[in-house]
């Protein structure tokens, strides 16, 4: 299979001033392109640093776009609804002016943490209506620009996927168990006809010296996530065990040989999926940990699933 190659961090770093954490993360992005990897993304995170530390996306990836020449730069994902959506129209094309048309804007409506949508002034409960206006705005605005054609979208709705797909934006996949919910998603997506379809699988991806091992690694950091899969229905209950955790999540971990089998099996990426997105970092990962993942995958799991650099 052929596919495309990119990497994915939500900007962890516990204890590291925000300086320097954004700057060990252009160095990522330098490292990625250095490994022959097509596009890089960064989460946006309002508020909530214990899921990741960056507002604001776009003037981070303005500055790794000027240490690389070649990568694409994504947001995976800009929360639509807490943006003024001509205000990121106009950053978003100065940005991709700079990078020489590297930006890949993935948009999403947020999780429902009502907190973050309050101190926007907004209402939790209003954001896919927040969403859907803004959509309108933005493309309105990016109407006749090439960027238009790299929007992508995240989204449980059908109807948000059945139009993304006839519009020809592209669907990120990183939310929900794989074979549950987004085979499903992706299925909706392409019985709307994309005239070129984009699936990007988002995956978490951890090489380690065994399955057992890389689990109990990331088994503290896995734990944050257990209370929202199961306000989303996706696991069962609290006690749900780290094995099935990690499998819910889309995580794949292990000797590099276990991850190829593991893909393989997914029935997105392996499927209709275009795009292979891993994330590297989960919170207590280190900036060392995060450029060996990169290499790993580069050089031992990408290779035998049909990816050249």
């Amino acid at each position: 299979m052929t596919f495309h190659l990119g990497f994915l961090t939500h900007v962890h770093g516990e204890g590291v001033p925000a300086g320097q954490l954004y700057r060990d993360l252009v160095e990522l992005f330098v490292a990625a392109e250095e490994l022959g990897y097509q596009s890089g993304w960064v989460a946006q995170h309002h508020l909530q640093p214990e899921h990741g530390r960056l507002p604001s996306p776009l003037v981070l990836l303005a500055a790794a776009a000027e240490r690389t020449r070649r990568i694409h730069l994504g947001t995976a994902v800009t929360v639509l609804p807490l943006e003024d959506p001509l205000r990121l129209a106009e950053d978003a094309i100065v940005l991709d002016a700079l990078s020489g048309g590297r930006l890949e804007l993935g948009l999403g409506s947020g999780t429902p943490a009502a907190d973050d949508f309050a101190v926007f002034g907004r209402d939790v409960d209003d954001r896919h209506a927040d969403y859907d206006r803004n959509l309108s705005v933005l493309t309105d605005a990016l109407s006749g620009y090439e960027l238009s054609e790299r929007l992508w979208e995240s989204s449980l709705r059908p109807r948000v996927l059945a139009d993304a797909a006839a519009a020809g934006r592209g669907l990120l996949l990183g939310v929900g168990p794989a074979d549950a919910v987004q085979a499903g998603l992706a299925a909706t997506y392409l019985d709307a006809g994309p005239e070129v379809p984009r699936i990007a699988a988002v995956r978490g991806i951890f090489p380690g010296p065994s399955r057992a091992a890389a689990a109990a690694q990331l088994e503290a950091d896995v734990a944050r996530y257990r209370p929202l899969h199961v306000r989303a229905g996706w696991a069962p209950h609290e006690d749900i065990g780290v094995a099935e955790l990690l499998r819910l999540m889309n995580v794949q971990h292990g000797k590099p040989e276990d991850i190829v089998e593991s893909l393989r099996a997914d029935p997105v990426f392996a499927g209709p999926g275009t795009h292979l997105i891993a994330a590297v970092q989960a919170e207590s990962s280190t900036l060392g940990q995060a450029l060996d993942r990169l290499e790993t995958i580069a050089t031992k799991i990408a290779p035998e699933l049909g990816w050249r650099p």
